[in-house]
């Protein structure tokens, strides 16, 4: 029996709320330490474009132990894995080792990094006028103890990123 959209919803609010009861700041320090080994994986960066919801159906085919056509066909099913496969070699390489290179698209840069802490619209009125975009993602990875915070962000100009900056 397939799963209806509220029990989906359900199980999302579920596994959202197991994150948290594990504790945010423990979800944060995981994350740096993810983002500071420099490597993810293939799944790691389809969970970066998938929606809570998204992320929980497919968490609920692991857990049932389907196989991986089944999941495979759940990602192609969603898009995931078209953004994913159409990728050159080396842009795969530089998402999973975390990298963000100039000229990457919004979709590559959240497989890489995943969704970012703030947008902002940073274009000039005449870049605007002549139907341009200028757009910085921020991102902040906080940490416990002396280490505060790490920040990134990303310019894209017509959804390319223009520039990257890390600063501590």
């Amino acid at each position: 029996m397939e799963m209806g959209v509220l029990q989906r919803i359900l199980l999302g609010s579920l596994v959202l709320a197991a994150g948290f009861a594990v504790g945010c700041e423990s979800q944060s320090r995981a994350k740096v330490l993810a983002q500071m080994s420099g490597v993810q994986t293939r799944r790691d960066a389809y969970f970066n474009l998938m929606t809570p919801v998204q992320q929980a159906d497919y968490q609920l085919l692991e857990v049932r132990g389907k196989p991986t056509s089944l999941k495979l066909a759940y990602l192609q099913g969603i898009g995931v894995y078209q953004k994913w496969a159409e990728l050159p070699k080396e842009m795969q390489d530089a998402i999973l080792h975390r990298k963000v290179l100039e000229g990457m698209a919004p979709d590559q840069v959240q497989m890489s990094w995943g969704r970012p802490e703030n947008k902002s619209d940073v274009s000039e009125p005449a870049d605007r006028a002549e139907g341009h975009a200028k757009i910085v993602w921020d991102y902040v990875f906080r940490t416990k103890g002396a280490g505060g915070a790490y920040e990134r962000s990303v310019c894209f100009y017509d959804d390319q990123v223009l520039w990257v900056r890390d600063t501590k």
